[in-house]
Parts: structure tokens; C-alpha cells; sequence
């Protein structure tokens, strides 16, 4: 057998290795994200575990298995609390919408939009035309069937979310509970000559890691918190709810905040009219994108310069770019992943790579991290 035959063997195989590997990945994909969001959840838990195994309970000292059964119980009490709060409000919310009476909304409505209809100078027939649209539109979205198939749709896929939970939280005290755990993982799955690169800079990744997800908490905390100022005082009811959800979809860059607003403004104009409120439906819908708007401002002016600066140090069109080809390959859940994913490959691409051009351009802004 010819050397030419030979390689073209050994590319064959190893594309074909290569292929059954992705293949492989793609298949228990469900299990490395629970891993993963375990990973990051522990992280974020790491310091509550070293403060209780320092810290002394009067004759007895926390050991790390009890200090993660304290720390997890922790992290499950304020998710279940948080969700105390939002999911009733969500609830009522979704009652609100079933009950509306489609046809009289749009009839509230008609004379806002012939007026604005006529702002834009619209035909007769343009104006029928748009109207009919619009309330297709409105119709299909406020159909009772939908939401309750919507609803029904949830429940069916409950055993899915309760498993999930189930193994995102019993990786996640295995992870806490022995601290070099994942790290071990990694050691585990790279050849003998990465480890000692693995091990120096691992300390950097969980700095840089926990920077980033604690920054993403406080986002979160202060836009749920502003935004629930400003629906209060125009009027809302279930605010916390919408402001809530509001700072859950900011994670997303870009939309997320658009989702966050449409959300807003379908509630809060569809309960302005079921409680028959005086408030006319544009100037209300003006003050709610009025405040999403002012709030989006103070994240993107203020918070995100703030909390982020310390975790990300790469330039608007950097990350822009970044975004938009993870969106492409992985849609919404890819746009969530792609800055903390982009912050690791860019420590991993220093440590390894430190003589490329590219990649010392491209690093050239990361800072040292001091413990």
C-alpha cells in the first residue's frame, strides 16, 4: 500500500472519529448542559461553602458535604421564593388575558388607530385593510384555545423540567461539595502535556466566570427593580411579574429587551382594559415603552459599563459580532452563552497561544486577575 493510500486511510478515520465524537455529544447534549449550568451554579455557591467552613457554629465547624447541603438549601430557598412571587402574579395575568373579550378591545381601540390612521394619510380601503389585519393579529394571539394549549403544553413537559431540576441541583452539590471536582473533569478529558496550562489558569476562569454570573444577578436584581418603580407608579398591579420577566429576558443581548417590553405592553394594556380603566390605551402604551425605554438606557450607560467591566474588557463591535455568529449557530440559547463562552476562549487562546498575532491583538485588553 502506496504512503498517498495511507494518508488518505488516515484522514478518512479521523474525519470519521471526529463525526462519531460530535454525533456522541449531540446525543447527550441534555446531560453536558445540566452539567454545565451545575458548573456555573456552584460556582456562584463556591463562596457561601468557604465561608461556612471557616466560620464556626459555636463547638462544631461546618465540614464542606454540610456547608454544600446548607448552601444548596440556600440557593433552592431563594429560587423558591423568587418564583413565590411570580408565579401567582404570571398566573393572574394569564387569567386576565383568557377572559378578554377580543372584539370589545378592538373596539376600544378603533378610534386611537383612525386617528393614527389618518396621521399617515391611509385610503378607505387601507384603513379596512389594517384593521382586519390588526385584529387577526390580536385575536390569534388573545384566542383562548392558544393559551390553554399553551398552558396544557407546560404541564406536558413538567417530568422533563422536574428531571432536569432533579439533576442540575444533585451535580451541583457533588460540584460544591468537592471543590476541584470539574476541573478534575476537564484534566480528565485533555492529553497529559495541557494539564499543567489547565491547572495555572484555571484559577483565572473561575475569577473571571464568577465576575461575569454575579454581575448577571445584579443585572437582573436592579432592572426587575427599576422597572418595577416605574410600572408602579403608572398604575400596574402585578408589576413585579412584568419587571421580573423583564430582567430574566435581558440576559438575551439585543431582543431579550424587546421581549421584555411586548410582554409589558400585552399585559398592561390588555389589564388597563379588563379592569376598565380610564387611562386611553396610546398614552398608556407610550408611558410602558417610556419606561422599558429609560431603563434600557440606564443598563446599557450605567450597569452593563459597571458591573461588566472587570469580566469582559473586549470592545461593543467585538462582542456584537460574537453574538450574531452565536445566534447564528445556536439561536437564543447560543446569544446567552456566547460573552461567558467568548471570555473563556479567550483566557484558553492567551494561555495556549500566546506567540499568534491574532490571538495577542485580540487579548491585548485582558487584565491580570488578582486573587
Amino acid at each position: 500500500m502506496s504512503s498517498g493510500i495511507r494518508q488518505i486511510i488516515k484522514i478518512l478515520v479521523a474525519i470519521t472519529l471526529l463525526a462519531a465524537l460530535v454525533y456522541g455529544i449531540w446525543i447527550i447534549r441534555s446531560v453536558i448542559i445540566y452539567v454545565l449550568i451545575s458548573a456555573v451554579i456552584a460556582l456562584i455557591g463556591k463562596p457561601v461553602v468557604d465561608r461556612l467552613t471557616d466560620k464556626k457554629w459555636r463547638w462544631i465547624k461546618l465540614n464542606r458535604t454540610m456547608a454544600a447541603v446548607v448552601t444548596l438549601f440556600i440557593i433552592i430557598g431563594l429560587f423558591g421564593g423568587i418564583m413565590s412571587i411570580f408565579i401567582p402574579s404570571l398566573i393572574s395575568e394569564l387569567a386576565v388575558l383568557s377572559q378578554l373579550n377580543v372584539e370589545e378591545l378592538f373596539a376600544s381601540l378603533e378610534e386611537n388607530m383612525s386617528q393614527f390612521e389618518r396621521f399617515l394619510h391611509l385610503q378607505p380601503a387601507a384603513r379596512e385593510n389594517s384593521n382586519g389585519v390588526v385584529e387577526e393579529a390580536v385575536q390569534k394571539f388573545l384566542n383562548f384555545d392558544n393559551i390553554t394549549n399553551t398552558f396544557y403544553g407546560l404541564l406536558g413537559g413538567l417530568g422533563n423540567i422536574l428531571f432536569a431540576i432533579f439533576s442540575i441541583l444533585f451535580i451541583t452539590f457533588f460540584f460544591m461539595k468537592e471543590e476541584f471536582l470539574f476541573r478534575n473533569i476537564v484534566l480528565a478529558l485533555v492529553p497529559d502535556s495541557f494539564e499543567g496550562r489547565i491547572i495555572n489558569i484555571s484559577p483565572r476562569l473561575k475569577k473571571v466566570l464568577s465576575r461575569y454570573f454575579a454581575g448577571i444577578l445584579i443585572q437582573i436584581t436592579l432592572i426587575t427593580l427599576l422597572i418595577s418603580v416605574g410600572l408602579y407608579f403608572i398604575g400596574f398591579e402585578n408589576f413585579i411579574a412584568i419587571a421580573f420577566f423583564a430582567g430574566l429576558m435581558n440576559i438575551i443581548p439585543y431582543i431579550g429587551p424587546l421581549i421584555g417590553m411586548a410582554f409589558g405592553l400585552i399585559l398592561g394594556l390588555s389589564t388597563n382594559f379588563t379592569a376598565e380603566l380610564s387611562m386611553e390605551p396610546i398614552p398608556l402604551a407610550l408611558m410602558i415603552i417610556g419606561v422599558f425605554g429609560l431603563v434600557q438606557l440606564i443598563d446599557n450607560f450605567i450597569l452593563q459599563p459597571v458591573i461588566f467591566s472587570n469580566s469582559i474588557n473586549a470592545h461593543p463591535l467585538e462582542i456584537f459580532l460574537v453574538i450574531s455568529i452565536a445566534a447564528v449557530i445556536g439561536g437564543i440559547p447560543g446569544m446567552i452563552v456566547a460573552v461567558p463562552t467568548y471570555s473563556v476562549l479567550r483566557l484558553l487562546a492567551r494561555e495556549f497561544f500566546p506567540n499568534v498575532k491574532f490571538i495577542r491583538r485580540l487579548t491585548q485588553n485582558l487584565q491580570p486577575i488578582d486573587g
